[in-house]
């Protein structure tokens, strides 16, 4: 777990980045002597600060020593603000700061009031035109605090009082923001900045929202709105990059998605590079395998995320257990207020741009800071050569369409476009992301691709920011997330060997295997050159429909008919059928099946197998084994009675199982000769896998663990036995390799270690309700137009609003009283047919072997707990009507029946036996409601 982050490292953090002017949405920094005074950020548990600038870039080394020391001295410092005292005025805060900022605020804001003089211009896609013409007064300094948020907001109270209506509107939020400001600097210690360690491949992470995401990663629980605003503050710049490069992604092609096709393509670039796959590489030499060098981000006119505790970084490189990152901060406010923390080094012939390198930030991470213009750097090639698979860009609030900012940015978008990389963009608003795209539009002609739609980030920022320069502009980091890239062109073939001639040309079907030739692109329908250097794949178009049967019987072919190869060249190669033996009795099963077998023999059997021997006979032999296996579990489940199976057995072992538990936890000893519930299940109903009980200091845990993989041996040595030729079983080693694959693998790996995680249950949990969800929106429809639509006239308006609703009262009852009578006619009729029909339909003769239950002295049934019967206990298979089945006692206790509800279940109890010993013979074996 990474230390705490202290109350003064967290409020000398510059404040979200500006747009390089005085008028731009955002929160701007604090005036120079606020700066001056305010202590320097610390570098926590990754880098200490050095004393000389050298020539080379300044590189920083992990110190972590240091790092705990204040975490526990802020830790157990005694807090400024109780949890329940953070309202306070800027003006009158106890917190020095703030109160330097409400001068700030009086000294530069202006009054809202429509009776003054608009100073700015109306920035939102809801601004009035008129709104620049109204106002008499000259403009004035806000000076009035509203009692209710505590903020500089009007310039008298009669202005305030005057336009409370319109505060309204923010009042709240800007009262939480005064809120959170005092929070952060309370001097408590926050839990929340404490931040989850790696995330184990096995476990995936869940995007869906912030809860899921900090749920699945294994953050410590974050138990109210104020400290969940505060984490995501920091974290939505690390998260809402991984939200979008993750092969997990929220953000896909689906509808509603928002990805588009050529978003696609790009991300599956990078999501290549960034999710390998295993190599089997090691420390030692035979494990040495070549690695891909890191995926470069560039984040494009950084401020205030290139100051962000590089832990907040890190969880970026979480997010991608087997990636590699290096994070490019470019911009020439990179290292603003950070002055005394990292000294510039001077620029020399070895860093001519003045790098600052934090080098081994994580294991898999490194930074690098430079303070300069990206359009520079780009002209100089100090990044040349750039690859769709290795390189993304990224503009936190850039500001492109703003007038105070767009001209920064007329020189770097169009050599962003030539890289053909993803350019990743967030905004502040809906009406901040549409400007940035019209601008871009408007400057470039055009040539760039949307890879994903602009719209609300996911994972954006809770917190609300207040700018200092207008109280009312109120806004929420990396509120929106777009994307977009240089548009590419693909060369058409020439089908003629005439226009072959005339204009020769090179065609990829690959999107991303073209890479820039740092030349303007043409407008279309032209195309561009064909490039000198080879593409990065091949040229031969790839089949999209990689699900049908002929790519299905294609995988089978290679994979388990290699020996049958030679056919290749034939017109007309020989069938599936005669090449593999039936696995069952239908051919579509069949092809399924094998696909399925192909897959898990190239990926865990091929793969160490094709190293030892080239001979192909050991697949075969594997193949005739699962063929054997199949053919006979389908023999035996043809002559399984399923009907006895599902509603009789089965629920009788869950009623067994539910009267042992209840009867464990429900124990009539008491403290202080209580008993372990455990060992009272166990000794009620004894599983061997189970035993012996492990006590609460960790005894018999390995007995227990051996004698559940002793009995695991034995289940699967039962099932190979019944299902093996004999010839097969008198192989010793054959049974004991596939005995310790179905019994160590597949059993207790997938089955008792794997379904068992809680996560993985929640993850069944989520996608049923998501699979429920998608099939209810479409019953709402037709009732709500019914009732739009029942009394046009009451609609109209014509009748009197005592007499319309005096009928609206009498047709519903007559509506209620008409469907009623459909429902009984419907019940009757539906009676009628069944007990007409039941006389035609066929004799049961399904013989069901019950337990006969043990009785009392007297002759009755017991009301405790007795465990099955054993075989020799069984009495000889007799007709048992469905009526008795044991699914119906189990429901009932299941249900606890007999104690809520005794009436119900003896009503129940009389009318079962009335219908199947009753006059009739109703319920009994082939009676009328049995067949």
């Amino acid at each position: 777990m990474w230390p705490l982050i202290p109350a003064e490292a967290a409020s000398s953090h510059p404040l979200p980045k500006t747009n390089h002017s005085s008028s731009i949405r955002s929160k701007h920094p604090l005036p120079p002597t606020q700066s001056k005074v305010a202590p320097s950020r610390s570098i926590f548990s990754f880098g200490q600060q050095v004393k000389k600038p050298e020539d080379n870039p300044v590189v920083l080394e992990s110190a972590t020593s240091a790092t705990s020391a204040t975490s526990y001295e802020n830790q157990s410092r005694s807090p400024i603000l109780r949890p329940d005292d953070l309202f306070h005025s800027f003006t009158n805060s106890p917190i020095p700061e703030i109160r330097r900022r409400a001068a700030f605020i009086r000294q530069h804001a202006h009054c809202p009031h429509p009776d003054h003089q608009p100073t700015r211009v109306p920035n939102g896609a809801n601004a009035s035109p008129d709104a620049s013409k109204s106002g008499v007064h000259a403009a004035a300094h806000v000076d009035f605090e509203c009692p209710d948020c505590g903020i500089p907001v009007y310039c008298s109270e009669k202005h305030w009082a005057d336009d409370y209506e319109a505060h309204l509107q923010i009042c709240d939020t800007l009262r939480q923001i005064n809120e959170d400001d005092h929070d952060l600097r309370s001097g408590r210690f926050f839990p929340e900045f404490e931040y989850a360690g790696p995330q184990l491949e096995e476990a995936a992470v869940n995007m869906t929202n912030w809860d899921t995401f900090l749920y699945t990663r294994e953050f410590e629980a974050v138990n109210n709105d104020r400290s969940m605003r505060q984490v995501t503050r920091l974290l939505t710049y690390p998260v809402t990059i991984g939200s979008i490069l993750h092969e997990l992604s929220p953000y896909n092609i689906r509808k509603g998605g928002r990805l588009t096709p050529e978003g696609l393509k790009s991300l599956s670039a990078l999501r290549y590079t960034l999710h390998p796959p295993r190599t089997g590489s090691g420390a030692e030499i035979k494990g040495l395998r070549p690695e891909a060098p890191p995926v470069r981000i560039f984040i494009l006119g950084a401020r205030a995320e290139s100051s962000l505790p590089r832990n907040v970084w890190v969880q970026l490189a979480h997010l991608f257990p087997r990636g590699k990152f290096h994070l490019i901060f470019v911009g020439p406010e990179s290292m603003a207020n950070r002055d005394d923390e990292f000294p510039l080094p001077p620029r020399t012939a070895s860093n001519p741009f003045g790098a600052i390198v934090e080098d081994r930030v994580w294991p898999t991470m490194k930074i690098s800071t430079i303070v300069d213009y990206y359009h520079t750097l780009h002209k100089t090639g100090q990044f040349y050569p750039y690859d769709p698979y290795f390189d993304c860009f990224v503009m936190f609030h850039p500001g492109l369409g703003h007038p105070a900012s767009s001209h920064e940015w007329t020189e770097t978008v169009p050599l962003l476009l030539e890289t053909k990389a993803p350019i990743i963009v967030t905004g502040y608003t809906q009406y901040d992301m549409d400007r940035d795209i019209d601008w871009v539009r408007k400057t470039c002609g055009g040539e760039f691709d949307i890879l994903m739609e602009p719209g609300e980030n996911t994972f954006r920022s809770l917190r609300w920011d207040l700018n200092d320069l207008d109280p009312q502009d109120v806004t929420c980091g990396n509120w929106g997330v777009w994307a977009f890239r240089g548009k590419r062109y693909v060369l058409a073939q020439q089908m003629s060997s005439d226009a072959s001639l005339k204009a020769p040309a090179t065609s990829s079907t690959n999107a991303e295997s073209v890479t820039s030739t740092g030349s303007k692109p043409l407008d279309p329908p032209r195309v561009t050159s064909p490039l000198p250097s080879a593409p990065r794949r091949s040229t031969r178009p790839i089949s999209s429909d990689f699900l049908s049967d002929k790519a299905t019987i294609a995988l089978i072919r290679r994979v388990l008919c290699a020996q049958h190869l030679a056919d290749r060249g034939r017109s007309t190669p020989a069938p599936i059928e005669d090449l593999l033996p039936p696995l069952t009795s239908r051919n579509d099963v069949d092809l399924q099946l094998y696909a399925l077998i192909a897959i898990v023999i190239k990926e865990f059997v091929q793969n160490w197998y094709g190293r030892i021997t080239p001979d192909e006979t050991f697949v075969a032999e594997i193949v005739q084994i699962i063929a054997h296996c199949t053919r006979a579990l389908e023999q035996r489940l043809r002559k399984v009675d399923l009907e006895s199976l599902l509603f009789d057995e089965l629920p009788e072992l869950l009623d067994a199982h539910i009267r042992a538990y209840r009867t464990s936890r429900n124990a009539v000893a008491r403290p202080p000769v209580d008993a372990n519930p455990r060992e009272i299940y166990h000794s009620l109903w004894p599983l061997p896998a189970l035993s012996p009980v492990p006590s609460s200091d960790g005894q018999n845990t390995q007995t227990q663990a051996s004698n559940e993989s002793t009995y695991r041996q034995l289940l699967v040595q039962g099932v190979l036995a019944l299902l093996l030729p004999t010839e097969d079983l008198e192989n010793e080693c054959l049974t004991a390799l596939v005995g310790q694959l179905f019994s160590e693998l597949i059993i207790g790996n997938l089955v008792a270690n794997k379904l068992s995680e809680p996560w993985l249950i929640w993850e069944l949990l989520i996608m049923l309700t998501k699979l429920a969800r998608s099939k209810g929106p479409t019953q709402a429809s037709g009732s709500r137009s019914i009732e739009q639509d029942v009394s046009p006239i009451a609609n109209s308006g014509v009748v009197p609003a005592t007499t319309r609703q005096h009928s609206m009262y009498i047709e519903q009852a007559f509506w209620s009283v008409i469907q009623w009578g459909f429902v009984v006619v419907n019940l009757i009729r539906l009676f009628i047919s069944t007990i007409m029909l039941s006389r035609t339909l066929p004799r049961r003769s399904t013989l069901t072997t019950i337990h006969l239950p043990n009785t009392t002295s007297k002759g009755g049934r017991e009301d405790t707990y007795h465990p099955p019967a054993t075989l020799e206990a069984r009495s000889q298979p007799v007709n048992v009507p469905i009526a008795e089945f044991k699914i119906w006692s189990c429901i009932g206790n299941l249900l606890e029946m007999d104690a809520r509800m005794p009436w119900v279940s003896g009503t129940l109890s009389m009318l079962q036996w009335g219908a199947i010993r009753g006059p009739g013979n109703l319920a009994g074996f082939n009676g009328m409601i049995d067949r």
